[in-house]
């Protein structure tokens, strides 16, 4: 799952666990998102940033799966891989480094947990660089 859509599926899987055999989050939102990188991108993309959310629900919705994220301590026992974007549109060097931090900090939701970093792609990996998705999810599939 990708974007802000990983940010509800960890949510579904900390109250569901018994029902998911793992996770595959690509380049999800982190919970802290809102907090540390959104500060040190330009005003403009700030703005940009908070309009772009038409199809999977307004702002507000986007901000309470975050705050919910945040209240709720994931901790699973079921493998998660996190797959994070190495190129991302409009962000700085710093900035990269940030978001690849941010991601890896992602998979301390789970004790069995794998860190890829796609480095040729920006948000879409799965368009960018879709073998590295489907290679993900090949490998979560094995294992399970």
């Amino acid at each position: 799952m990708e974007s802000i859509g990983g940010v509800n599926l960890q949510l579904f899987t900390a109250e569901y666990e018994a029902d998911v055999s793992g996770l595959v989050l690509v380049d999800v939102t982190p919970k802290d998102y809102r907090e540390r990188l959104l500060p040190t991108m330009s005003p403009d993309f700030q703005q940009a940033y908070q309009q772009q959310f038409v199809r999977e629900g307004n702002y507000g919705e986007f901000v309470e799966s975050l705050q919910q994220l945040q209240e709720t301590n994931v901790a699973l026992r079921l493998p998660v891989i996190v797959i994070a974007a190495g190129k991302k549109d409009h962000y700085s060097p710093e900035s990269q480094r940030l978001w690849n931090d941010m991601q890896k900090e992602i998979t301390h939701i789970s004790s069995d947990s794998k860190f890829i970093l796609a480095e040729a792609s920006a948000h879409y990996i799965h368009r960018d660089e879709p073998e590295v998705v489907v290679e993900a999810i090949r490998r979560l599939v094995e294992r399970v």
